[in-house]
């Protein structure tokens, strides 16, 4: 067997852990907390690297990032109503639903990647030249979003 093959046991063990209420928040956690560090990661970069010096945004363009932020957050509201809510409710009474789980799983995911979408337009707000309060009011924005949206058990 070549190396960069999984074996067949390990593909088991692999299928078990994910197709399990358990393993899923476990591994919905990691992706979760990963999205977390990256955003602190962010924050560090646009500290100790400066903001262009010239030309700063102009006012339209934060706004208008401001209100797609506004948008991404309600469409990820919208995707944990429609996706993780329902399979929640499913997985409360039946545990290992794999349907449920892979809901769970995709809404989970996609939530946390639209609110670390907001947090990266502050990121480009600040290398463009924005102000310190425009682009923290994103990475906050998009932050406490994150911690809001913590992976929970059913």
């Amino acid at each position: 067997m070549r190396a960069d093959h999984p074996t067949e046991a390990s593909l088991v063990n692999y299928s078990t852990t994910v197709n399990t209420t358990q393993g899923t928040l476990k591994n919905l956690r990691l992706v979760h907390g990963a999205l977390l560090l990256a955003t602190v990661l962010y924050a560090v970069l646009m500290w100790v690297i400066p903001a262009h010096a010239g030309d700063k945004p102009k006012q339209l363009f934060v706004i208008t990032a401001g209100g797609l932020s506004f948008v991404i957050i309600a469409a990820g509201f919208a995707v944990r109503k429609k996706m993780i809510q329902p399979a929640l409710e499913a997985l409360r009474t039946k545990p290992e639903d794999i349907g449920s789980l892979g809901h769970w799983r995709s809404g989970a995911i996609l939530s946390a990647t639209l609110a670390e979408a907001v947090v990266l337009f502050g990121v480009v707000v600040h290398f463009l030249g924005g102000s310190t309060i425009q682009s923290a009011g994103f990475w906050i924005a998009g932050a406490v979003t994150l911690l809001i949206w913590w992976p929970q058990a059913p």
